[in-house]
């Protein structure tokens, strides 16, 4: 159940068009970077454009005194102290409670939004270095969706006659002759490479795709986790526990928690002539209100994306680094075509998936899948396979053909 739901999310798509990734990435890269930079947004007008604190003054402070004292509070450090205790007399020790971050929450989330977005930037540019225009792959997928039949079997054509000269053109050519064999070594060792770093050593290997996917998936949970650090960090609390605290405060109706105080208190000086005065200053801060249940929905967002981000990434690793998933994923859609005689054929179809296909082709594969229909995909796998089986006779009959016949016509046996 929860693996079909997986699927379903996965398959979700967030913006126009065919997409190279599929609904998770798209969480990442759009919905989230678009949740935080309105959150950003919000924040920004409340701070800038609305009135964000006000302050209890001296009776004898005049009008523009109160809304000096508040601007001046407003860009100093702020302290909270619970009103069941005393104000410390050392500056020192009131700092020690310094609320001052409401001021950079409007750059937090502009980071964490480059920070989700940059992951797909990386994507996206190290991508073309696999040989294949995988998103203009996807995009004459989609076409092919919508297309009338006299002109789908054309485009499918186009795909697989695009993909045949990308799987045959990237690939190791080794050497026979004995001045190559060091040429042949390299080749080894960038193969024992590129099991281990696939993009960085598997372009002709066929892990390159598959390896920078991967990669890229990886990054995606690496940050989520490392946006509760950076909260934590920020905010000077325990973020990792924050959703559970508010869940705990709840309680039937909202009760306010500590971690963003509303009344606050605030020190500053101000000179007259040689005279200086120290005034010490209760304030609301009312903008911390809105604050504290933005940082709690994105508590809530962060924990939900960090589940389906870690259960997609694993499901990614298990469908590709494993043969047999490889094998099955391709299997299946013969087995819909009705392709049985050609399924026994257990030696070709393995070469076929591993030799033809590779890593590389079986995730563009999935990917043409993942953002178009799975009857394109269908007859997208019908035409390679029937090309590879064509080609492979082909070849039997050129090598048949070439073995020197003895006068009778037969072959001659070694």
């Amino acid at each position: 159940m929860w693996s079909s739901m997986l699927e379903a999310l996965s398959k979700i798509t967030l913006s126009r068009g065919a997409r190279d990734d599929d609904g998770i990435d798209q969480l990442h890269h759009f919905g989230t970077v678009a949740l935080f930079a309105a959150f950003a947004a919000l924040i920004g007008m409340n701070q800038y454009v609305g009135d964000p604190i006000h302050c209890w003054v001296p009776a004898e402070f005049p009008g523009h005194h109160t809304a000096y004292a508040e601007n001046i509070c407003w860009i100093s450090q702020m302290y909270y102290i619970p009103m069941t205790e005393e104000v410390p007399r050392d500056k020192a020790e009131r700092m020690k409670r310094d609320i001052s971050f409401y001021r950079w929450v409007v750059a937090v989330f502009l980071i964490q939004c480059f920070l989700f977005k940059f992951p797909n930037m990386l994507w996206k540019e190290l991508r073309s270095y696999s040989g294949i225009n995988v998103q203009k792959i996807v995009n004459m997928a989609d076409e092919v969706v919508m297309s009338p039949p006299d002109s789908r079997e054309k485009k499918i054509s186009d795909i697989s006659f695009f993909m045949h000269k990308w799987l045959k053109s990237y690939r190791v050519y080794k050497c026979s002759s004995f001045r190559s064999s060091a040429y042949n070594v390299v080749v080894r060792v960038k193969e024992k490479m590129s099991s281990v770093l696939c993009f960085a050593f598997g372009k002709r290997q066929g892990t390159y795709l598959t390896g920078l996917f991967l990669f890229i998936k990886l990054l995606n949970v690496l940050n989520v986790i490392s946006q509760f650090l950076l909260l934590s960090s920020f905010l000077k609390f325990n973020y990792w526990t924050y959703g559970f605290d508010v869940m705990r405060h709840l309680n039937g109706k909202w009760v306010d928690i500590d971690h963003f105080p509303r009344v606050v208190m605030c020190d500053f000086e101000i000179r007259q002539l040689q005279n200086v005065q120290d005034f010490s200053l209760q304030c609301v801060l009312s903008i911390n209100l809105f604050i504290e249940k933005i940082f709690a929905v994105t508590w809530f967002w962060l924990f939900f994306l960090g589940i389906a981000s870690l259960v997609n990434f694993w499901k990614w690793t298990y469908d590709t680094l494993f043969s047999k998933r490889r094998e099955h994923f391709i299997d299946k859609y013969l087995m819909i075509l009705g392709e049985e005689e050609s399924r026994k054929e257990k030696t070709l179809f393995k070469r076929f998936v591993h030799d033809y296909l590779r890593d590389d082709g079986v995730f563009l594969l999935r990917s043409v899948g993942n953002n178009s229909s799975e009857l394109v995909l269908m007859d997208l796998i019908k035409v390679l396979w029937s090309n590879f089986r064509q080609e492979n006779l082909k070849e039997k009959l050129s090598v048949a053909n070439s073995k020197p016949k003895s006068v009778d016509g037969s072959a001659v046996q070694g």
